[in-house]
């Protein structure tokens, strides 16, 4: 068994981009920001001036590229405005941390596969920070990227979740199995519903791709499979509202 290690400082930090992002970010002085990057070929307009002069009252790092440059630290040349914004996210680490730290026995997850809408994405985190769930597990492949998208869809509840990074969900559902963790499986075709799950102990709740749900392997690899009862012949509900409902079922 392969025993996890402790990551880098440089997962607790990522990276977002879009002068109004970058705007508002540095306006909520709550927010931790470890330095901000502007292109060298940005004019200075009335965005760029703000942005300069908020992180001079913040004493915020201001470091200047070449447009290239800045295009590879916000992985989105084409629409990173010539500004990108690095964010300190104590809240953000890695799965493996996570359980070589942890000591609680009482928390709940949502792990994803295959979520590609970031707006969705950037709901299950809101309806997440507004409940009594621990936060959502992430794998780096098969989903949506952390980006300006996904913060704005979650009103900023982003930096206010806590996201655990994996490789895989297939990764994580090992991972988390060895750590005693109860995967539910959420799949129309399922005889138990929501109502079914123990209250409380340590559980995953999985959510899958927008238009096809879990995988096979992913269902599989659940100890418990559900879904949620609906009327009037519905077939299906959004996954962000699924997340809504799960987050919320033990809320009276």
């Amino acid at each position: 068994m392969n025993h996890p290690t402790k990551p880098s400082p440089n997962e607790r930090r990522f990276t977002l981009y879009g002068r109004n992002t970058v705007i508002e970010i540095l306006s909520d002085d709550q927010l931790q920001v470890h330095r901000v990057h502007l292109a060298q070929s940005n004019r200075p307009g009335d965005s760029i001036l703000q942005i300069q002069a908020l992180c001079k009252s913040r004493d915020i790092p201001v470091f200047q590229h070449t447009k290239q440059a800045l295009s590879r630290i916000s992985k989105n040349g084409r629409q990173d405005q010539g500004v990108a914004i690095d964010i300190l996210a104590p809240q953000h680490t890695t799965l493996d941390e996570h359980l070589l730290d942890q000591h609680c026995d009482n928390e709940a997850f949502f792990l994803l596969e295959g979520i590609t809408n970031p707006q969705n994405l950037g709901m299950i985190i809101r309806s997440v920070a507004a409940s009594s769930m621990k936060g959502i597990i992430l794998p780096s492949k098969g989903c949506a990227k952390l980006d300006p998208l996904v913060y704005k869809a979650s009103a900023g509840c982003l930096l206010k979740t806590k996201v655990l990074t994996c490789k895989t969900t297939a990764s994580a559902q090992t991972a988390l199995k060895q750590a005693n963790f109860h995967l539910v499986g959420l799949d129309g075709s399922a005889t138990q519903t929501v109502g079914d799950v123990p209250e409380g102990g340590k559980t995953v709740f999985l959510l899958g791709n927008e238009s096809t749900g879990l995988s096979e392997g992913a269902l599989k690899a659940c100890d418990q499979q559900i879904h949620i009862p609906m009327r009037n012949n519905v077939e299906s509900l959004n996954v962000a509202v699924t997340a809504g409902i799960i987050a919320f079922r033990g809320t009276h």
